[in-house]
């Protein structure tokens, strides 16, 4: 089948594939095609990206769609398509293009009769307040934003409205739980809910694990948690400031940093409590060494050394950035 495509230089390919289909720009029923220096990729309609080159090719054809976008088919106009969605709990949160607004309700409706397990959809307008939250606009289903997210054996409720919560950080909450050894302190700085914290102490059994969160309700959340999760002994929840609260506890073994608009402002405080630091930021790829060459310097400001243990791209934020996620060793 003929398609409109974009040539991308292999190097950039993967970050370009992820954004485009978070957006609905990738044509998912059609096959990507490589060579020796650029991958195609197949988009629906005219998509301008810089560094690429918009081109028509033939691709083949990809068997069967998932039955939610075989849903869709029948409710979209010709040329819009949805391609993913987050599900936290039995929520759907999609992020619908302005051009499918008008569209919503019925991509709700398509959405629960194709999905049994969703009860609520959900449009995502973006962040809003100092929190960080989700805009939410329930367009089908129940008219409720709390849920219960269950990951790696943990329960966690929480109101999807009022508290940030990314279900496609579950990889990387496990990665960083499988570091910490039983007996060892564990701080999350900006722990929202909890899910950090409790996976570590469900997974890893440490000595003790401080949540810390600005956000009153993410705080009564975390609580709650806690509890259902019976990881009382585990896990401490603290509301406040991270700033005003971190200089109060114990020296940690391992501080998770979630918090990627602004963990830099951060940083500093935490080299002077911690062993090893699991750090998150956004910034384009080619700005990553300088961010690491930063990291050092704070390090030696404080008179610690900072050793690189590992960096690795956890999420694509656009196209030109990634979601970074590196582990430093503090000595």
């Amino acid at each position: 089948m003929r398609s409109s495509c974009l040539a991308v230089p292999r190097p950039r390919a993967e970050r370009l594939r992820q954004w485009l289909l978070e957006r609905g720009l990738l044509r998912t029923d059609l096959a990507i095609r490589r060579d020796e220096q650029f991958v195609y990729l197949p988009v629906r309609g005219d998509v301008d990206v810089e560094e690429t080159r918009p081109l028509e090719m033939e691709f083949e054809e990809r068997e069967r769609e998932p039955r939610w976008q075989e849903a869709l088919a029948g409710v979209l106009p010709d040329g819009a398509s949805l391609s993913s969605f987050d599900v936290v709990g039995d929520i759907a949160i999609l992020r619908l293009p302005s051009e499918m607004e008008s569209y919503k309700r019925e991509v709700g409706r398509a959405i629960l009769s194709a999905q049994k397990s969703i009860r609520v959809v959900c449009n995502d307008r973006g962040v809003k307040d100092h929190y960080r939250v989700r805009d939410l606009e329930v367009i089908a289903g129940e008219q409720r934003t709390e849920t219960t997210h269950r990951e790696h054996g943990i329960a966690m409720t929480l109101d999807v409205s009022q508290v940030y919560f990314s279900p496609r950080l579950a990889t990387e909450r496990r990665r960083v739980a499988d570091q910490v050894q039983p007996g060892e302190t564990v701080i999350d700085m900006f722990a929202g809910v909890a899910p950090f914290s409790l996976v570590i102490a469900a997974v890893s059994r440490p000595s003790q694990v401080y949540a810390i969160d600005v956000n009153p309700v993410a705080v009564r959340y975390a609580r709650l948690n806690v509890q259902r999760n019976r990881l009382q002994e585990h896990v401490t929840v603290m509301e406040g400031d991270a700033r005003q609260v971190l200089p109060s506890l114990p020296p940690a073994d391992h501080i998770v940093m979630n918090l990627p608009h602004s963990a830099q402002e951060f940083f500093s405080l935490a080299v002077d409590r911690a062993g090893v630091i699991h750090y998150y930021d956004i910034l384009e790829p080619e700005k990553i060494g300088e961010r690491l060459d930063w990291l050092r310097s704070q390090a030696e400001e404080k008179g610690r050394q900072a050793t690189v243990r590992e960096t690795r791209t956890v999420g694509m934020y656009s196209p030109r950035q990634v979601k970074l996620g590196v582990d430093v060793v503090i000595d």
